[in-house]
């Protein structure tokens, strides 16, 4: 099987997709890769017109995405990120479309700007062969409107190499048994989405508990300096940094606890991440964030809530404890494995569609008219 996939940016195929187009290779099948920008590597094929958002680059980028599937003689096109996948389902390609759906555009989908997203991926399902999804509201959605063989769920999204995030017990108390500093992480992007500034909320309502702590916020971001700023206003730099990029999986090992306050996810890689080194999460209960196992979660913008509960499992201990969970069950070859059998699937059913059976196939006991013969 010969298999494009297909997305806004290199960087996109990068970070998410470099271990599984191993695994389908191992497997014996032919990858080809396509995007806006080029990859790390240089392998990937450069789709002029293709970009982040939605422009006038589309004509050319309609032509070009023909132009890749036909040459490399593809088999079924893999398509993530909004524009890219978009893009791939209205170019007319004569092969199946697989949308892989990194999280739909709204939370609880009722606001006027969440319907027009609604009504746009109505249609795109119309020239869509199959979904891939990573949470259970996006996966009810696609439900109810596409056949339930069509769509594979991935509890654990493009999953992670568990041996990249090691194990580590909590860190020790400072001063030998006396539980002296709380150790907080936020990592993400600094933008309107994660809203970080939620954060700053958390760590406010904390010095009011009188709980000593540090937060280490990791990450870039259109929003990183006026969070900087926010920590100065508020007297808050004893306690938060935010510096920009940082080792996640150190960043993780050095805490007792990540704080997550995005407004919506797809499926939150940091938090399976911080699952994998054995650490809780606080968090909103929004889309994809209550699908991770063991989140501790509160209503939508309580970040006191959030904070209480903080202190009142930091006095408890709760946070030294490691929690119980098996981070195999987050290794991304189960991931690649179960996405290539689906596309496989996607391949053998178009396959059928479009195989024009003889008259003896269908109808075997009828004869021949006369017109039917001249």
């Amino acid at each position: 099987m010969r298999i494009g996939v297909l997305a806004s940016v290199g960087h996109m195929v990068d970070s998410f997709f470099s271990d599984i187009i191993a695994s389908w290779t191992n497997a014996g099948h032919e990858v080809l890769v396509a995007a806006g920008t080029g990859t790390s590597d240089g392998s990937g094929h450069v789709i002029e017109g293709l970009t982040r958002r939605p422009g006038p680059g589309a004509v050319r980028a309609w032509s070009g995405l023909s132009s890749w599937a036909h040459e490399e003689k593809l088999d079924v096109v893999l398509t993530n990120t909004a524009t890219a996948s978009a893009l791939a389902r209205t170019a007319r390609l004569t092969i199946p479309v697989v949308y892989f759906c990194h999280g739909l555009h709204w939370n609880e989908g009722r606001g006027a700007s969440d319907r027009i997203w609604q009504l746009a991926e109505r249609v795109l399902l119309l020239k869509t062969s199959g979904v891939i999804t990573i949470n259970s509201d996006d996966h009810a959605w696609f439900s109810g409107r596409i056949p339930e063989d069509r769509i594979l769920r991935l509890p654990t999204g493009v999953g992670l190499r568990p041996e990249s995030y090691p194990r580590i017990a909590p860190p020790s108390a400072e001063g030998g048994s006396e539980r002296t500093v709380m150790r907080l992480a936020w990592i993400g992007e600094f933008s309107t989405r994660k809203r970080p500034h939620l954060a700053l909320d958390v760590a406010d309502y904390l010095r009011k508990e009188g709980v000593d702590f540090t937060l280490q916020m990791v990450g870039e971001g259109s929003l990183l300096d006026s969070v900087n700023a926010a920590i100065s206003r508020r007297g808050l730099e004893k306690h938060v940094a935010a510096e920009g990029t940082g080792n996640t999986a150190q960043v993780l090992a050095d805490s007792h606890a990540l704080i997550h306050t995005s407004a919506w996810e797809g499926l939150p890689r940091v938090m399976m991440e911080a699952l994998a080194v054995g650490r809780r999460t606080y968090a909103f209960d929004v889309k994809g964030v209550r699908d991770i196992p063991q989140a501790v979660l509160f209503p939508e913008r309580e970040p006191r809530a959030l904070a209480g509960q903080l202190a009142t499992d930091w006095r408890a201990g709760r946070l030294l404890q490691p929690i119980a969970f098996d981070p195999a069950t987050l290794d991304v070859f189960r991931s690649a494995e179960a996405i290539r059998v689906f596309l496989e699937e996607t391949v053998s059913a178009s396959a059928k569609v479009h195989r024009m059976p003889s008259p003896v196939e269908t109808e075997p006991a009828r004869s021949q008219t006369a017109y039917e013969t001249t």
